[in-house]
């Protein structure tokens, strides 16, 4: 089922206090960081900066040469931050309705809010998206230099593995969300969706550079459950995002997630029918490899 199909949407705002207090103060705080800051404003720009691109392996001679964002940029990404509830956004029926019976304090209350923050953020990065086209650093061109300067690409601002911009109900929008959540949240985050489509009771993430997809842990869930608590009483706390993968912790070839029914939305990315062939295989995704490694060059240091 594609995107499109779904029409069933509610305000975030149409919560009750409880869940949108918890809701408004998790999310404003990542929206408040330097992260969430240097995020935006190379949106705002119409370009990515060399070091943040997000996809791996080539890009256009434009980012090569972007090495930071416009001063400018980076001053309208911090009004920004003093606007983000203006961009109140839609959110899937279902998702609001489930975050809404969750029990306050319960693991699943926080897990449902961990799929509603990083839904909201996609969302606002998309409507940032839409409503600064261009960007900046894109101002004076022509269409067509535009278009030539993404070399066949949707946008500049794409995770490798979510381009399927047919299945979005916002097309590019939706693709540069995804983006948007590599940054601010260390991959697009996925569930364990179990047969029923619909569990959250194990979260992923789906890095970019042809990295595995790896489970959250429970000490990573943990950490932010408490972060959420204690938002309550105190405001500056950083939150404990982008998460990294844990040496040890679960991992899945993309090939295999969907069948393993773990993903976001089924209209995400539309499978190939071939597995893909892996060139290289990074030792960060096997670690008794790395592990074997070490020892091997140990062994022989010691002789």
């Amino acid at each position: 089922m594609s995107a499109t199909e779904q029409t069933a949407k509610l305000s975030a705002n149409d919560l009750k206090e409880y869940h949108l207090l918890v809701l408004n103060h998790t999310l404003s705080r990542i929206l408040s960081t330097k992260l969430a800051e240097r995020t935006f404003a190379q949106i705002i720009d119409g370009l990515p900066t060399r070091d943040d691109v997000g996809y791996f392996p080539t890009y256009s001679v434009e980012i090569r040469d972007n090495t930071a964002s416009s001063p400018e940029a980076m001053g309208a990404a911090r009004g920004l931050q003093r606007q983000f509830f203006t961009y109140t956004t839609l959110v899937d029926a279902k998702l609001t309705q489930s975050y809404q019976n969750a029990l306050p304090g319960s693991r699943e209350f926080y897990m449902r809010l961990l799929e509603m923050l990083v839904v909201v953020c996609h969302d606002i990065a998309g409507l940032v998206y839409v409503n600064t086209q261009p960007g900046l650093r894109r101002e004076g061109q022509t269409p067509e230099q535009r278009l030539a300067a993404l070399e066949g690409r949707p946008t500049d601002f794409m995770h490798e593995a979510y381009y399927d911009l047919q299945q979005y109900s916002n097309g590019v929008a939706d693709v540069v969300g995804y983006w948007a959540e590599y940054h601010l949240f260390g991959g697009v985050v996925l569930f364990d969706r179990e047969e029923s489509g619909t569990d959250r009771k194990r979260a992923f993430l789906h890095p970019v550079g042809s990295f595995r997809i790896f489970e959250i842990t429970e000490s990573q869930i943990q950490q932010f459950i408490e972060y959420a608590q204690q938002l309550a009483e105190t405001q500056d706390l950083q939150p404990p995002f982008p998460l990294h993968a844990e040496k040890y912790t679960y991992r899945v070839d993309p090939f295999d997630a969907m069948s393993l029914n773990i993903y976001r939305d089924k209209y995400e990315r539309i499978m190939p029918k071939e597995r893909p062939a892996r060139c290289v295989q990074r030792l960060a995704d096997v670690p008794e490899l790395q592990d074997a490694i070490v020892q091997i060059n140990r062994n022989d240091s010691s002789q």
